[in-house]
């Protein structure tokens, strides 16, 4: 490991890359419960302080929270204090340099660990009927792996949940949920509801024990062909909105209907 004399002697731009990947690696440690050599870390910390690029501010920011931590030095095993320090300072450190991280960058401590026994799977299956981002369907990936859904049916136009973008806003999810390309006029017998406007308030939906959501379009919605259907079965389910948008991202508003209807079959 580099020495704090080494770290110090490195460029401005080197040094603080450095810090950012030591601090990283001091979060990723604590998370896996390695003990962490808090000396160190004091050090790495009073380095990055005296950095020439950072403002007044960021460096007033900096100093205080590396008082507050060795005012209240936790040992080698408090990995919750040590892990919030890394990560305070380390964004610091990246807002400076205009290097904030994308969403599937963050260190997210549940997406490390591994859960014991299987997955509740439910009778869900969930149609993305010709969403075009690939971030949001590896997100609307992750959140069916969480509640529940047993199996994503994609549209033939729906962006691919192995593109690069899809794979890192899915955490690994699509690996775990199946999936498989179906036409729509090839969807199974089973009971179908849409989530668009104009439907029924969501605490009003009554969910079905098993059945097909279908999620459309970012930009045009649903299609005609799938309201129709949808209309013949369990209809339209909608989330009410208090703002002038008007509207929520699919996958955020997927995730609500979501654990709403894990929620009412899984109590």
């Amino acid at each position: 490991m580099i020495t704090i004399k080494k770290l110090q002697s490195l460029k401005t731009g080197t040094r603080q890359r450095k810090i950012v990947s030591l601090l990283k690696g001091f979060e990723t440690d604590c998370l896996d419960r390695f003990n962490s050599d808090t000396e160190f870390l004091i050090g790495i910390a009073h380095v990055s302080k005296d950095l020439e690029s950072l403002d007044p501010g960021e460096k007033n920011r900096i100093a205080s929270l590396v008082n507050q931590f060795e005012s209240n030095k936790p040992s080698p095993l408090e990995c919750d204090a040590i892990v919030r320090f890394c990560n305070s300072l380390r964004h610091i450190l990246l807002r400076n340099m205009n290097s904030e991280p994308a969403e599937w960058d963050l260190i997210v401590p549940g997406d490390r660990e591994s859960v014991s026994g299987q997955r509740d799977i439910m009778d869900f299956y969930l149609y993305l009927d010709d969403l075009r981002s690939p971030f949001n369907v590896g997100a609307i990936f992750r959140t069916a792996e969480s509640f529940g859904v047993k199996e994503i049916l994609l549209s033939e136009d729906t962006a691919s949940p192995f593109h690069r973008r899809a794979l890192r806003s899915a955490m690994g999810a699509v690996s775990i949920v199946p999936y498989r390309i179906v036409p729509a006029s090839r969807l199974p017998d089973l009971p179908l509801f849409c989530l668009e406007l104009g439907g029924t308030p969501l605490d009003s939906f009554t969910f079905p024990s098993g059945g097909i959501l279908v999620v459309g379009s970012e930009e045009v919605g649903v299609s005609p062909y799938l309201l129709e259907r949808t209309q013949r079965s369990l209809g339209r389910v909608s989330i009410p909105l208090g703002g002038l948008k008007g509207s929520l991202n699919v996958a955020v508003a997927a995730g609500i209907v979501l654990q709403r209807w894990y929620s009412t079959q899984s109590a």
